[in-house]
């Protein structure tokens, strides 16, 4: 839908591509997960042995095993809420963090930002400097502190934060736009500028998420017209 909107085609054997290291990925997780939960369930079962027997070397054996054990999920968590261009929770991490049933399940501030001008950075100077752009902005925003930050979909970003009022927000994301803008980006001999346009609004447990991200959607636009 994405690359409809920017005009861009997508090849049948680009889709299957996708398709594949989707499922590839969604395999490796499945097996991994499965992995792991064969061997919490053999810990449980020693552990009940040794406690019986009163075994203090297995015990510690086992409590080896369980440190290594959740370093690993904590890794498949990643692999799972991670986006890996970005380094930025994904899509997935959002809908379950703070949605029940399409609404959100806690109160805060959400901020919707679309990166101003993308395609005209992808088609000049290439998708891997497109990438990189993506990559920065997700690491300016990953400062922000008392907030989180997502890669919603493309160019598009997210930050929800419990701390900060929509008005600190909209102040904070000011800030950070006009550092932006004044930050000079080289591609070979060529320097080139980005920025962003944003929308802010606050939510309250209940709300409905394509509420609000309709209202910070209108508000993004007005604020990209008033700033061209």
């Amino acid at each position: 839908t994405k690359a409809q909107e920017l005009n861009i085609v997508i090849s049948e054997n680009d889709k299957e591509m996708a398709l594949i290291y989707a499922l590839k990925k969604i395999q490796m997780l499945k097996d991994e997960t499965e992995k792991s939960a064969s061997i919490l369930k053999e810990n449980v079962s020693h552990a009940k042995v040794a406690i019986a027997n009163k075994d203090n070397a297995a015990l510690q054996m086992i409590e080896e095993n369980m440190i290594d054990l959740e370093k690993k999920i904590s890794m498949l968590q990643q692999e799972l809420y991670l986006d890996e261009l970005t380094h930025l929770y994904n899509r997935r991490w959002l809908f379950e963090k703070y949605l029940d049933n399409d609404s959100f399940s806690q109160t805060g501030t959400f901020c919707f930002i679309d990166i101003n001008n993308f395609k005209h950075i992808n088609d000049n100077y290439g998708h891997l400097v497109g990438d990189k752009v993506l990559s920065v902005l997700g690491k300016v925003l990953l400062r922000i502190e008392k907030s989180s930050a997502i890669r919603y979909a493309g160019d598009e970003f997210i930050v929800i934060s419990h701390e900060h009022s929509a008005v600190e927000m909209e102040k904070i994301l000011d800030t950070v736009n006009n550092n932006l803008k004044n930050t000079n980006l080289k591609h070979h001999e060529k320097i080139f500028h980005v920025d962003f346009a944003f929308g802010v609004s606050a939510f309250t447990k209940g709300d409905s998420f394509k509420t609000i991200l309709e209202d910070v959607d209108e508000k993004m636009y007005r604020y990209k017209k008033s700033n061209q």
